[in-house]
């Protein structure tokens, strides 16, 4: 039996420093998310990261063939909407929450035709880091993350919001181990996606 193809994409948080040369790497959550899956039901899935450090939502659009259609993928996590906030305040460069509807919406009802996937998405989350530097963009993380979960109740099979518990644990830890910026998962971040995810993707496949 084939083996369940698990396809990460998304931005920077993703990405975690994988090693792009490489066809398997992984790191960060969706690391720690493949480990769990791993040790849960050995051999039953594939993983693939092909999350890109900087993305926006147009930008998985750009690379959407040949980073998407061309994966095979059977299962696709899609977390991307921080850069599309944070672009207007380091670079004066915004995405509008209606482009951003909008090309979720065109990004998931390709995913669903093009290769028949199904779809997790993780919401767009911020903490307060141990800087609080970009905590000016809590407002217009919140309107994106009610964009996102209204197009993925819509699209998608799974719809995860990770603001909530990212900031559950960052009142629970330090939040040096949560997040130092905000946005990055550190460690604990890393669990905490990587146990909500696995989660998910499981029960997609309960048999």
């Amino acid at each position: 039996m084939s083996k369940i193809r698990v396809l990460f994409q998304g931005d920077s948080i993703t990405d975690a420093g994988r090693n792009r040369l490489a066809w398997h790497s992984l790191a960060g959550y969706a690391k720690k998310t493949a480990g769990i899956l791993e040790e849960k039901r050995p051999d039953k899935y594939a993983f693939f990261n092909r999350g890109i450090g900087g993305n926006r939502t147009k930008d998985l659009l750009k690379r959407y063939r040949r980073h998407f259609v061309r994966m095979r993928p059977n299962v696709v996590t899609v977390m991307i909407g921080i850069n599309d906030v944070w672009r207007k305040y380091d670079r004066n460069d915004p995405t509008s929450p209606e482009q951003y509807e909008a090309n979720l919406v065109r990004l998931f009802t390709g995913i669903k035709q093009d290769t028949g996937a199904k779809i997790v998405v993780m919401s767009p989350y911020l903490t307060t880091g141990t800087d609080g530097k970009w905590n000016v963009m809590r407002g217009d993380v919140d309107i994106f993350i009610k964009v996102c979960e209204k197009v993925a109740l819509q699209y998608a099979d799974r719809y995860i919001d990770t603001d909530g518990p990212m900031n559950e644990a960052n009142e629970k830890y330090p939040h040096e181990q949560v997040s130092r910026d905000g946005i990055h998962p550190a460690e604990k971040g890393q669990e905490v996606l990587a146990e909500l995810l696995s989660e998910n993707i499981d029960s997609l496949f309960i048999d």
